[in-house]
């Protein structure tokens, strides 16, 4: 193997929480607006009739919005998004001793995770490579030697044992961060201080494995929504280790050691496709993801270009998730050149690398698997919802935001940021409005409920 002188994220439980208000058709202020205060407005949305009880949500109502709502709005409810596990998936090869990627990577995980929107998430943790194992066969054949002596030679061997199970069991965040005593949080933050990078000296990455392993982990949770974390800076190698025996690169010792993305594409699609247990992959390449065969740091890269590799993983894994102006099309052939634009989250350029740079990538990836749709929840008994009067307010990071309702479907709301009904009567946040609820800190959505609906 190469490797011995080679390199080896529908939506998540953001704590969104809803404020839903019931009352009669009132007005607020002199143009019968919530809280427009002043000049008339446009009709009402028009759409939809009345909500009856049941339905989506979870929480109740406690009556009254509390101060400063509009007089109108008489009752609220909060309700939260679907539950989620995420499952971050981190290369700890030799490779990422270099070019401080380990240390950046500890500090960006501790960052990411301990904002307060993954408190009503479930954590895990995954590192690879976990262990050595003894070498192939193919290694033993380039040195003329019996596998038994080989073993010997080699000791404790190469880098490419996976553990079946996470080295952080997937758990519920609560609210204790990294420096809380207990909770999944500080166990991730304690396995990353206390386990370096697993090396002797080669650079096995046997990212198939570690990710086979933690959809199988994930699937194990009996959780609504599921999304694994691949962060890496490239390889995908120990193929020539693969039982049951897969194709792959020949490496420097004729190893079949290098993974054909076209088997990695298909394990990261099958995940997403299962009926039952869909699970969601997203991918971040740290520096060193960019390599096109030609060593790196002293070790090997595979044959082929890694970041339009990475690229197609990211579309197998939420293709409705990436950048809509990435390179969504491009197809992996070995001779191939990078994409014009990667659709995985590409922070392979060293001025783009840096601990505030992955943990936001993190979250953006919390942001993107979250989604931007809500139910409404069920009214009080005896009460309806008239679709005709619901208005929703934005707050990220504490700043308030009242979204309007768009009136043309053609409208993408892009710079402003906007709500629509989807084809079912859920509440979708669109455009700019989305994308800023994605890479938010905190965020909170607001729906109230009895006053005319703002039209945009």
């Amino acid at each position: 193997m190469a490797r011995f002188l080679r390199w080896l994220g529908v939506s998540l439980g953001l704590g969104l929480s809803m404020g839903i208000g019931l009352g009669g058709g009132c007005a607020a202020g002199g143009s019968g607006r919530p809280g427009s205060g002043g000049d008339g407005g446009e009709g009402g949305s028009g759409n939809g009739g009345p909500v009856g009880p049941g339905g989506g949500g979870v929480g109740g109502f406690d009556g009254g919005v509390g101060g400063g709502g509009p007089a109108c709005a008489k009752f609220t409810a909060e309700a939260k998004q679907a539950p989620a596990a995420m499952l971050t998936v981190l290369d700890a090869s030799a490779s990422m001793n270099k070019s401080s990627k380990w240390g950046t990577a500890q500090l960006a995980i501790k960052s990411a995770i301990d904002k307060d929107v993954f408190d009503t998430m479930s954590l895990g943790l995954t590192v690879f490579p976990s262990s050595f194992a003894n070498p192939p066969p193919c290694i033993c054949d380039t040195l003329g030697v019996d596998q038994a002596t080989c073993n010997a030679l080699l000791a404790p061997g190469v880098s490419c044992g996976v553990s079946v199970l996470p080295q952080v069991p997937v758990a519920p965040a609560g609210q204790d961060k990294t420096n809380a005593s207990t909770g999944v949080r500080r166990q991730m933050y304690d396995w990353l201080v206390g386990h370096p990078p697993l090396s002797n000296g080669d650079d096995g990455s046997p990212i198939y494995d570690a990710l086979r392993a933690g959809y199988e982990s994930l699937k194990s949770e009996n959780i609504a929504r599921r999304m694994l974390v691949l962060i890496t800076d490239g390889g995908f190698s120990c193929t020539s280790l693969s039982s049951p025996t897969r194709p792959g690169y020949p490496d420097d010792y004729g190893c079949l050691d290098w993974e054909y993305p076209s088997n990695v594409n298909d394990l990261i699609a099958g995940a997403r496709n299962d009926p039952n247990k869909p699970i969601f992959t997203f991918i971040v390449g740290v520096p060193g993801s960019n390599s096109t065969g030609v060593a790196i740091d002293g070790f090997a890269t595979p044959p082929y270009n890694m970041l339009l590799a990475l690229s197609t993983y990211a579309v197998s894994g939420s293709p409705d998730t990436v950048d809509p102006t990435c390179s969504k099309d491009a197809t992996f052939s070995q001779g191939a050149a990078a994409p014009a634009k990667p659709c995985h989250i590409d922070l392979s350029s060293g001025n783009s690398f840096n601990a505030d740079a992955l943990a936001q990538a993190i979250a953006d990836v919390r942001g993107k698997a979250l989604g931007c749709v809500y139910d409404l929840p069920p009214p009080p008994p005896g009460e309806q919802i008239d679709k005709t009067q619901v208005n929703v307010n934005l707050t990220l990071d504490g700043a308030l935001q009242n979204l309007k309702k768009r009136s043309d479907l053609l409208d993408l709301c892009a710079g402003d940021g906007c709500w629509d009904y989807t084809s079912d009567g859920k509440v979708q946040l669109l455009g700019k409005a989305c994308e800023s609820l994605g890479a938010a800190t905190d965020a909170k959505v607001d729906i109230q409920v009895g006053c005319e609906t703002i039209l945009k």
